[in-house]
């Protein structure tokens, strides 16, 4: 009950329930603001300054904003309203959207362009596409008192920022918050308006695969007192004895004071479990000099602590009053957990004193229909999804994860290893790794920071030693109580190997760990990425000219190893804590090995929809106890002679027959692929097999036509009227028996009512179908393997949610979804 209740507050939290309302009273209280509505788009041009609304022509800061506001004389007004940063740029042609946003899911797709984009059109050969402008009019007036703080979760990339035609700033980076203090750059009054322009430049490229373009996470406004915990100002640890389960709690408190006056402060202090229980409480004391900050330490003891594991993620709440003349002027709640955490040189990684093999997957952020436009909710099912298939840790690669990412994966009970993107001591890497680390460090499922991934000009030199040292050195005194890791694609035993904490290294094929661990015996080891492995969902014959892997996991390139062979290596080797995969799903991009014209990469576990592959299955099957039998491949005209037919199970002996006669029985081994070749006929496929006393049965059979629809929803049958809550829907075709055609590959039609379509996708990794459509149009999307997917939110309104689909020779079908209020 504990952790549902948990989740249930985490997902309130998401849906924006906990967001106080935008109200103000004589005693200013902490205020926050979710800004992802009501905003206005337009693409500028990256290479033509008159095409960009004249950026670069124009003037473009503060002060000349005001003057071009107030003094420019009525021949000048043209000239004026061509520059979006000023308050009063007409922009209500521009294009209504909501936020989070990816401009890069709605353009097309060219073998010219750039496969580090996904071979979309964008980027430095589609410099028309790759700038785009952002507009939000809060109409609502903003009362005076205390200071406002502005925060952009994140934008990729090169963002500048504007308020009331005040430049505040620029952030290159696309995965670190920016965060601005816009108090004196606020109108106040009943009838002002506050405007925000953002223009960003997506030309450049971080990663290797498809990063999107846009504000693609939350925006929020914050009020504070004068006299307050600053963002991410507290830092909460736990020493607890695992004997007792007694836990003594330090919590390290920020507090800000912008007045001109020093201020003595009262912090009142208490921990509350996840029921909403008082656990420990304490006070202290501080004096914070004029605009300076102080931090204040205090311990609490938490008896008999419930810890935060990857079964039982239990989660305590600190909850901090700053009283300041005996009036309370701030709260502060910081959501943490206990637990003790150790990587061993020679026996891997301990989660409360007992080793927990890590089973992890190596993740990119984005997702089919909304690109790196990722819902809140939308991450949350994609941790479900993990979970399900046993992955118990989460590799952010290659880059700083979104918070709500952190928030599911705490709530769910799933380890993470939070990466930067920037591995560099300089002060703009340092400053990127100290925004990262305050933010993220009160998670308690992170367990590990990385610094960094594979950089082979530094990773094996003094140099590279050098920048790890410098960076471990900051990192330790953000965060004393994790370690620090970089991935290394070779130069094991060099370079950054005698810097980290752990070794981090990328694929077992590429260099010898145990010489590593001979030289290195005190240095504990982990794969920060394995697999590597390149598979296309329902497909069983690889062809390059239509981008497809065969199913079978066997397609690898020279690096890589098959799920069967990485496991057996790190099954025999104790001081290995475990492997990240690469990857949990299919991404945009890096469409390895054959590109063009595939646009999605073939890694991962999931397609890029979240739909299982068959490689699923064998992960599913050795990394949790729960009994599996899966048979691969289906069985609609796979082939005219004989096939292979593979098992991916964890029971103890199978048996298979095709159109009721065995083709023999085989005892299953740990790690072990039962396989058969088949002479394809038409029919049943039937595997049976036992474990221990209890048997377990999966048919395969060769289905019928398309005949019917069926939409089914991945997230519960309610969604909220905020128009930020989403709904993961499943598109089906089905034959006359209502079994899935897994070869299907039907035009459907979407409409919806009460509604918006975010987006639509089908893990089809050569798709080069539409992902998004523009109000008004007709939504499509061919299925793939039986299956679609289509992403909803409501549209405001109130009102039950009804999504229709409809197909050609098949008859409507449709489903809703009522508003939780």
């Amino acid at each position: 009950m504990k952790k549902k209740n948990q989740n249930i507050r985490f997902m309130l939290l998401l849906l924006g329930v906990m967001a106080l309302p935008w109200t103000g009273n004589a005693q200013v209280q902490r205020e926050r603001k979710l800004l992802n509505n009501e905003w206005r788009f337009a693409k500028g041009h990256a290479a033509d300054p008159k095409k960009d609304f004249n950026y670069g022509r124009a003037l473009s800061f503060s002060k000349i904003a005001f003057i071009q506001e107030s003094t420019m004389l009525e021949a000048d007004q043209e000239s004026r309203m061509e520059i979006p940063h000023v308050q009063r740029y007409d922009d209500s042609k521009w294009e209504q959207i909501t936020l989070p946003h990816d401009w890069g899911m709605a353009l097309g797709y060219g073998k010219e362009q750039s496969k580090v984009k996904g071979y979309r059109k964008l980027g430095g050969r589609s410099p028309e596409n790759s700038v785009g402008w952002y507009r939000k009019t809060m109409e609502q007036p903003i009362e005076k008192g205390g200071r406002y703080t502005l925060e952009f979760e994140g934008i990729f990339r090169d963002a500048q920022v504007w308020m009331n035609g005040i430049y505040l700033g620029r952030g290159e980076s696309g995965y670190v918050p920016l965060v601005f203090d816009v108090t004196e750059c606020v109108n106040y009054g009943e009838k002002e308006k506050n405007v925000i322009s953002v223009r960003v430049d997506a030309t450049q490229s971080e990663l290797w695969s498809y990063e999107g373009a846009g504000i693609y996470r939350n925006v929020w406004l914050t009020r504070t007192s004068d006299v307050c915990i600053p963002q991410w100002g507290t830092f909460v640890t736990s020493d607890v004895d695992l004997a007792t389960k007694n836990a003594q709690v330090k919590a390290m408190v920020e507090v800000t004071n912008q007045t001109g006056a020093p201020a003595d402060v009262l912090l009142r202090h208490r921990v509350v479990d996840g029921e909403g229980r008082q656990v420990a409480s304490a006070e202290s004391k501080l004096k914070v000099a004029s605009l300076a900050t102080g931090e204040s330490e205090v311990r609490m003891e938490v008896k008999n602590a419930q810890l935060w594991s990857v079964e039982t993620p239990s989660l305590y709440y600190l909850h901090t009053s700053v009283v300041q003349n005996a009036k309370e002027v701030d709260q502060y709640t910081t959501r943490f957990g206990i637990r003790s955490i150790r990587f061993d040189a020679n026996e891997g990684f301990f989660l409360n004193g007992e080793r927990v093999q890590i089973q992890g997957v190596c993740c990119h952020q984005d997702h089919a229909g909304v690109g790196a436009a990722v819902p809140d909710r939308l991450n949350y099912w994609r941790i479900e999804k993990l979970k399900e298939m046993g992955t118990n840790a989460y590799r952010a690669s290659h880059n700083p994860p979104t918070v709500s990412v952190l928030e599911a994966c705490d709530s769910l009970g799933m380890l993470v290893m939070d990466e930067l993107r920037v591995l560099s001591a300089s002060d703009e890497g340092l400053n990127q790794m100290r925004t990262v680390i305050r933010r993220d460090r009160n998670h308690p499922s992170i367990i590990i920071w990385c610094l960094g991934n594979e950089e082979p000009a530094i990773q094996g030199s003094e140099k590279g030693r050098m920048i790890i040292e410098r960076m471990k050195s900051i990192q330790r005194q953000l965060d004393p109580t994790r370690p620090c890791t970089a991935a290394m694609n070779g130069s094991w035993g060099s370079g950054f190997t005698k810097a980290v904490d752990v070794q981090g290294s990328n694929y077992y094929h590429i260099g010898d760990l145990d010489k590593v661990h001979e030289q290195f015996p005190d240095l504990p080891c982990l794969l920060t990425e394995e697999a590597s492995t390149v598979t296309t969902r329902g497909i069983y014959k690889t062809e390059a000219e239509k981008g497809f892997h065969q199913a079978y996991d066997r397609d690898r390139p020279g690096w890589g190893a098959t799920a069967q062979e990485w496991m057996r290596y790190v099954d025999a080797r104790k001081y290995i804590g475990g492997a990240f995969a690469w990857t949990g799903f299919d991404y945009g991009g890096e469409s390895t090995m054959h590109y063009w014209p595939g646009v999605v990469s073939h890694f991962g576990i999931m397609d890029y929809c979240g739909f299982p592959k068959d490689g699923y299955w064998y992960y599913k099957a050795w990394w949790q106890d729960e009994p599996v039998l899966h048979i691969l491949p289906h069985w609609n005209g796979v082939g005219t002679d004989s096939i292979d037919v593979h098992i991916y199970t964890n029971l103890d002996e199978i048996e298979l027959s095709l159109n009721g006669r065995s083709l023999g029985k085989q005892k299953v081994g740990k790690f072990d692929i039962p396989a058969w070749r088949v002479k394809y006929v038409p029919g049943k496929l039937v595997a049976k097999g036992k474990k221990g006393n209890k048997k377990y049965t999966q048919v395969v059979e060769t289905t019928g036509a398309s005949a019917s629809l069926q939409l089914v929803s991945e997230t519960g049958t309610a969604i909220k009227a905020d128009g930020q809550d989403i709904a993961v829907l499943t598109v089906k075709v089905l034959d006359k028996k209502g079994r899935l055609v897994p070869t299907a590959e039907d035009n459907i039609r979407f409409g919806i009512k009460n509604g918006r379509i975010l987006g639509v996708g089908n893990g089809h990794p050569s798709s080069h179908e539409r992902d998004v459509f523009a109000p008004g149009e007709t939504v499509h999307r061919n299925v793939f393997g039986g299956l679609a997917q289509v992403i909803i939110a409501s549209d405001g309104s109130g009102e039950p949610v009804v999504l229709t689909a409809s197909a050609d020779g098949m008859k409507d079908t449709q489903i809703t979804l009522n508003i939780n209020r």
